[in-house]
């Protein structure tokens, strides 16, 4: 359950994620999906370090998670720069790293730590036959939302399917 489920009031969620990263470098936030809406994990904390955060959309709070953990790691203990177009293999699945134009509505929790710096990347990631969303024969935008910028060729795919044409 979450924080404020939990009772704390925005002032202690807010101490508690600055502890965090104090004590760890980054702290995932999850927000738990329903019937309409597909759950969301990302960092906070990453931005200290001058870098994106990064989000991971459509997957179960474990497996998005993990998929953040490593990604976080290789930031905070490997010094990699995660950049825009980079695809990954993660040990779970590959993702596509897409730059994300207005972090802010969707990233709360780093909008209020950290205000108008927040940028981040959303980890688009792979299914289980190893296609990105733009790589399926009809991609799935419910599974996954798209809050990132597609690369080209996925922007091309995804407004043929959208219109036809």
């Amino acid at each position: 359950m979450c924080d404020e489920c939990n009772g704390m009031s925005k002032r202690q969620i807010k101490e508690k994620t600055k502890l965090d990263i104090a004590r760890y470098g980054w702290q995932a936030v999850t927000v738990e999906g329903d019937i309409d809406q597909a759950a969301i994990s990302y960092s906070v904390g990453l931005t200290e370090l001058r870098h994106p955060e990064i989000i991971v959309a459509g997957r179960r709070q474990d497996e998005a998670c993990g998929m953040l953990s490593e990604m976080v790691a290789m930031v905070l203990c490997h010094r990699h720069v995660l950049e825009p177009g980079m695809e990954l293999k993660l040990e779970q699945r590959r993702v596509y790293l897409a730059p994300m134009e207005s972090p802010n509505g969707i990233l709360l929790v780093g909008h209020s730590t950290y205000g108008k710096r927040l940028r981040a990347l959303q980890a688009v990631w792979a299914d289980d036959s190893d296609n990105l969303p733009w790589e399926q024969d009809i991609p799935d935008s419910l599974t996954q939302p798209f809050f990132g910028t597609p690369p080209d060729q996925a922007l091309r795919t995804w407004r043929h399917y959208a219109t036809g044409e």
